[in-house]
């Protein structure tokens, strides 16, 4: 850590390398990735979506199923192994995320199974989470950290949240044109809106924090990190992770 050129990232009490290693569906982002990168101390990154993929008996269970209910309760299921399976990759002080999509019709399930299996921190897309909060048992250290990508959706999330006594732990800032995900621009033709542009939204964030009379909250950079000289540049514009 001491040889990182970048400011650690805090989490919770936890000082971390400022990489969270991106989710992608499918099990592609499962226990081997994530485990991996938690080891090495930055954030490794479970995404939830269909994750019984990678388990051949979860699989030949559900050969011939077609109740929604029965797959996805056996998704939760798969979460709870990769999450286990990772804690043994990463070790006891490795930090767990799992990502998983607000447009999920059993998000809410995914959500709790993650606090129930262990994992340190939960990233949210694929929607606006006013509701994460409640989903999180107060006795439950988990770093909550939604997924937006303009100051309008971080003012809409941090209000709702604030009426909760809750703050997130982190915010993705997902930039549309380069992060391929879930939210942001709603059209093919506003991939390229200025107004996704990380140094406008995070000038407007910051602004917020004040506005709100609230502590700065570290920033995120999602899209288009691919390099050292990029992650410094966001780093230079106030990112405090990529």
């Amino acid at each position: 850590m001491s040889q990182n050129p970048f400011p650690p990232l805090l989490l919770r009490g936890q000082k971390l390398l400022p990489i969270i290693q991106g989710g992608m569906g499918v099990g592609v982002s499962a226990h081997r990735l994530a485990g991996a990168v938690a080891r090495a101390g930055a954030v490794g990154t479970i995404a939830s979506v269909d994750l019984r993929r990678l388990h051949p008996d979860l699989m030949q269970r559900t050969r011939k199923c077609f109740d929604h209910d029965a797959l996805a309760a056996t998704n939760v299921e798969a979460l709870d192994r990769e999450i286990h399976a990772a804690r043994t990759i990463a070790g006891p002080a490795g930090f767990i995320a799992v990502n998983v999509m607000r447009a999920l019709s059993n998000y809410a399930d995914m959500v709790r199974q993650a606090c129930v299996s262990g994992a340190n921190a939960l990233i949210v897309g694929a929607g606006l989470p006013f509701e994460l909060p409640e989903l999180v048992e107060p006795t439950r250290d988990v770093a909550l950290i939604p997924i937006l990508s303009e100051e309008r959706g971080v003012r809409a999330v941090l209000k709702k949240w604030m009426r909760k006594g809750r703050l997130p732990d982190a915010i993705v800032i997902e930039h549309p044109r380069y992060a391929g995900g879930h939210l942001g621009a709603t059209r093919l033709d506003e991939v390229d809106d200025p107004r996704f542009d990380f140094r406008r939204v995070f000038d407007e964030i910051k602004k917020l924090f004040k506005t709100l009379g609230i502590a700065d909250i570290p920033l995120i950079a999602a899209g288009g990190v691919n390099s050292f000289e990029r992650l410094r540049a966001l780093f230079d514009l106030g990112a405090s992770g990529a």
